[in-house]
């Protein structure tokens, strides 16, 4: 299988060039075209073990992902797949293997080949004060994944014990291997919160940190008066 980004960095979509048997997965609704050798079904959260699927959905949802998962499967060689992000943005490529999770905040899945596994991690109250919400996307297996992002993606290599602040709106995914704590932006709670930018994330290394260069606006003035807190 291949595949190709292409109208990068803000209107990117994923092209793939599928032969006989090769499949993708991804989030409903993304599909851009399709040539008429792929056939799509539909999946439940995307455990192999049938008896675990409905568990597994509901703890994607918890993920803040879809419940089902779209299956697109090549019955012909040469056959072509267009994906696209839900929002005006670029596309990431991240290579999962064995042993090493990454872990993607809500809406940020796009899709995946390989043998990716996608369950869900408790991130506690720290991440919901961190707008990642009380669950993270949890990815094992080995394959590629593909992050859907808001603006351009970035992508930094922290060694062991770096540190790196991050604005809380802007995180995207990150390796498992690395912890992250809630902080102040500024050594005084008042300056944190005057300063618009409240609460941060202050991640600390090693691992693989994804972000996107924007985040959502906010429309309303509650959202914008939590935001200030949060």
């Amino acid at each position: 299988m291949e595949h190709r980004l292409l109208y990068a960095p803000v209107f990117t979509v994923v092209e793939f060039t599928l032969h006989e048997g090769e499949e993708v997965v991804a989030q409903p609704d993304s599909m851009i075209s399709m040539t008429s050798g792929i056939e799509v079904t539909a999946a439940i959260g995307g455990a192999p073990n049938a008896s675990k699927k409905w568990w597994t959905g509901f703890k994607t949802m918890l993920g803040g992902e879809s419940f089902f998962r779209a299956v697109f499967r090549s019955n012909r060689d040469e056959q072509t797949l267009i994906l696209a992000p839900e929002n005006y943005g670029d596309v990431k490529p991240v290579e999962v293997v064995d042993g090493h999770a990454m872990l993607m905040t809500r809406g940020a899945y796009l899709s995946h080949v390989g043998d990716c596994k996608l369950d869900a991690k408790y991130g506690g109250f720290k991440g919901w004060m961190a707008k990642t919400g009380f669950f993270l996307l949890r990815i094992t297996g080995s394959g590629t994944l593909f992050c859907q992002t808001y603006g351009a993606v970035v992508e930094r290599e922290l060694a062991e014990g770096e540190r790196f602040l991050l604005d809380n709106r802007y995180v995207v995914a990150f390796s498992d291997t690395m912890t992250f704590e809630l902080v102040k932006s500024s050594k005084r709670l008042s300056d944190s919160l005057m300063s618009g930018e409240g609460f941060i994330n202050r991640f600390t290394g090693p691992g693989k940190l994804i972000y996107q260069t924007r985040a959502k606006p906010r429309f309303s003035f509650i959202g914008q008066l939590l935001g200030a807190v949060t």
